[in-house]
């Protein structure tokens, strides 16, 4: 069944993939950025860079903000050319990295480690997850990698490889109303919510992935970009990672006041606000950080090559990451 899945993928990243979306002309004056990202805890630079208006002031330039459900869906965006800078999980950003041959990005900062965690019904047990109903946020986003690994782990398939473990692919939203109503047994997640499922839907904390992980840290969400727009607008490019270093410098010295503002950003792109002791939970679980933490990224790549989503060969990573922004910027 991994030929399934391998085949699947190429499906989704074909037509992306093919052109490796429009170049930016050279010497074209900038009008604007566009940006994704998505509406989690873990991509917290780009809701408030956006929300503040602090990507634009730094960059000179109007923002357009895009939202995207999961990973997958952004990356195809970017191969598309309809975004330039992109917030993004590891697994999406490999797998874009690795079908595109090194053409499709490059990550240039890293944003935030942690903020993954499994919830569970009450009574079950997170070691037997066989013949359950689980669920994660996007096919092979870093999520779904995760849960699939931690079932390899244990011994377990899914249904589609053979095995009696029936894991669906569900926007957050749905994910969040199908454990409500018990109808899912288990979801790994990113936060808020895990937060929401545990405080709102009745479940349990069963894991923090941070604790699978050496000195509990690993890349949960990187910034990356389209290598023909940093050629092009280098300058612009940099002034956004300064700005997105300093969110993040803020972030991790300024945690009351960053609730509060994550807060009411979250309640403009929700509808609605979170629970304060809901956020203040799921910022607990997240690290905000600037290294795009290498190690843990390859770490993944290897991972998702194990479970059959990088075709044959071994993930070769080699040009994935271009840091010199990120070193001129940093203290």
């Amino acid at each position: 069944m991994q030929r399934w899945f391998f085949l699947f993928l190429v499906m989704i990243l074909a037509a992306g993939c093919a052109a490796h979306g429009p170049t930016v002309p050279a010497g074209r004056p900038l009008e604007e950025i566009r940006l994704g990202y998505m509406p989690n805890l873990t991509h917290a630079q780009a809701i408030l860079g956006v929300e503040s208006g602090s990507f634009e002031r730094a960059t000179g330039v109007p923002i357009r903000p895009r939202l995207f459900p999961a990973g997958p869906a952004a990356i195809q965006a970017l191969f598309a050319g309809e975004i330039e800078l992109l917030y993004v999980g590891p697994a999406p950003a490999t797998n874009g990295f690795l079908r595109s041959e090194g053409e499709a990005l490059r990550v240039i900062a890293g944003a935030a480690s942690g903020g993954a965690v499994l919830v569970v019904q009450e009574g079950i047990d997170p070691a037997n997850l066989g013949g359950l109903r689980l669920a994660t946020p996007g096919l092979a986003n870093t999520q779904d990698i995760a849960l699939r690994t931690f079932l390899s782990d244990q011994g377990r398939r899914t249904r589609e490889r053979g095995g009696d473990v029936s894991l669906s692919v569900l926007a957050p939203a749905e994910i969040m109303s199908l454990f409500s109503r018990g109808q899912i047994d288990a979801a790994w997640v990113a936060e808020p919510w895990g937060s929401r499922l545990i405080l709102e839907g009745g479940g349990r904390l069963a894991l923090d992935e941070r604790d699978l992980w050496p000195d509990r840290t690993f890349a949960t969400t990187l910034l990356v970009v389209r290598p023909d727009f940093l050629a092009a607008h280098r300058d612009a490019v940099r002034a956004f990672v300064e700005t997105h270093v300093a969110l993040t410098q803020w972030l991790q010295t300024n945690p009351t006041e960053a609730s509060e503002q994550l807060h009411t950003a979250m309640a403009n792109l929700q509808g609605r606000p979170l629970p304060t002791a809901l956020l203040a939970g799921a910022l607990d679980r997240i690290d905000f950080r600037s290294d795009p933490m290498i190690a843990s990224v390859e770490e993944q790549a290897r991972r998702a090559h194990a479970l059959g989503y990088l075709g044959a060969r071994k993930p070769d990573l080699t040009g994935m990451f271009d840091l010199s922004l990120l070193q001129e910027v940093a203290p």
